[in-house]
């Protein structure tokens, strides 16, 4: 079994037994599974979750989670679901946590459009309860953890089956995938909204997706492959665009480095490297069209340390573990790629970055310990203001 599967079924267990507490500071007590009597400490940090537990803090990539982190925010997530306890403090009795700055310090408000509506006292922020989903049974907290499971390697099937055994649901794989399909292009519209602040280089990469009727690629001996193109920012990591394409072609580049522009704002690169792919120089041209057009340095290189691509290729990494388990995407249209952007962006944090997720290094980040849920909200409060 590996170690992270490990981790995330023994927090299942944690947060199962139903032992964890919640101190006056905000911070969690979480019983040891291996020593009677013994417990450790887990807060959130403005959305980074430590533990004092040896294996949190021995690790060289302590910002991952440990099973108590994980058991924590699993019992948050079902206490707020099943009632059987008072809320912990992170949602308050009275209110939801604030969606704008991550305040518990949050009261009714009046009624908006039929739901209870709230106001935040320390930033004035003004929302409604449960508005994420309407008419649904389902919490806005188990969405965004349903969520945060599947974007961070957990199968739909594993997911599903996840919830329903611990936390008493009928929640079945098909209705996590059409949360995606539903929840995902809504973030998506409200992060293009916002403007990201970035460097002058820009890098892009691409890499093998499993596709249903994706081409054989010849090359490497390779059956029903699609293309994910990766454009994002070198200094703070952005991702800026994740596109599929059923082709190894210069329509896949140019789309890649188009969604890239849109992402972007009004910020543009100076440079753009890439390997040696010749689709890359063409794709530029046709992606830039009508603004002043980037300095393409190709032919990057692991060995050149004055120009290598590094960054994008350990982007690739990540994203590579995540799809070589799925038994593959159904068509190009899909959301998945574009959840997995919005993970990487939003939700993960780097070690690289100093525990910071890109978002946060590019001025654009969410302060708050469910970032899944903060978007969702942030997104509908955007489509709210857009319909009127």
């Amino acid at each position: 079994m590996k170690i992270d599967q490990f981790r995330q079924e023994r927090g299942v267990a944690i947060a199962k037994a139903n032992g964890i507490t919640e101190s006056e500071d905000g911070s969690f007590k979480v019983p040891s599974q291996s020593v009677e009597g013994k417990a450790y400490r887990v807060i959130d940090f403005g959305g980074v979750w430590v533990c004092d537990c040896p294996d949190y803090q021995n690790r060289a990539d302590s910002i991952a989670a440990c099973k108590h982190i994980l058991g924590t925010k699993l019992w948050v997530a079902a206490r707020v679901e099943l009632q059987e306890q008072p809320k912990p403090k992170v949602f308050a009795d009275d209110a939801a946590q604030c969606g704008k700055c991550g305040s518990i310090r949050v009261v009714k408000n009046g009624i908006k459009r039929g739901l209870q509506a709230f106001v935040c006292r320390d930033c004035n922020h003004r929302f409604a309860e449960s508005q994420l989903i309407r008419g649904s049974r389902y919490s806005p907290e188990m969405v965004s953890l349903t969520l945060d499971l599947y974007f961070s390697g957990t199968s739909l099937r594993k997911t599903a089956r996840i919830l329903n055994d611990h936390f008493g649901l009928t929640l079945s794989n098909s209705s996590v995938f059409r949360w995606i399909q539903k929840f995902v292009p809504m973030v998506s519209e409200y992060a293009q909204s916002l403007t990201p602040e970035l460097s002058e280089t820009w890098q892009a990469d691409e890499l093998f997706v499993k596709m249903k009727d994706g081409e054989n690629e010849k090359q490497y001996g390779q059956k029903r492959m699609a293309y994910l193109w990766n454009v994002m920012d070198r200094k703070t990591r952005f991702l800026l665009a994740s596109k599929v394409s059923k082709h190894r072609d210069v329509g896949g580049a140019a789309r890649a480095f188009m969604e890239a522009r849109k992402n972007a704002g009004e910020s543009l690169p100076e440079r753009v490297f890439t390997d040696g792919l010749d689709k890359y120089k063409e794709g530029i041209a046709f992606g830039f069209a009508g603004t002043q057009k980037p300095d393409h340095v190709a032919r990057m290189g692991v060995g050149k340390p004055h120009a290598n691509n590094n960054r994008v290729e350990r982007l690739n990494g990540t994203l590579r573990e995540r799809v070589k388990v799925q038994r593959g995407w159904k068509n190009p249209k899909s959301q998945l790629a574009e959840g997995q952007r919005l993970h990487y962006n939003f939700v993960k944090p780097h070690a690289a970055l100093e525990g910071q997720t890109p978002a946060q290094r590019a001025g654009i980040g969410l302060i708050g310990a469910n970032k899944w849920l903060l978007l969702l909200e942030r997104a509908f409060e955007n489509q709210e203001e857009t319909s009127n």
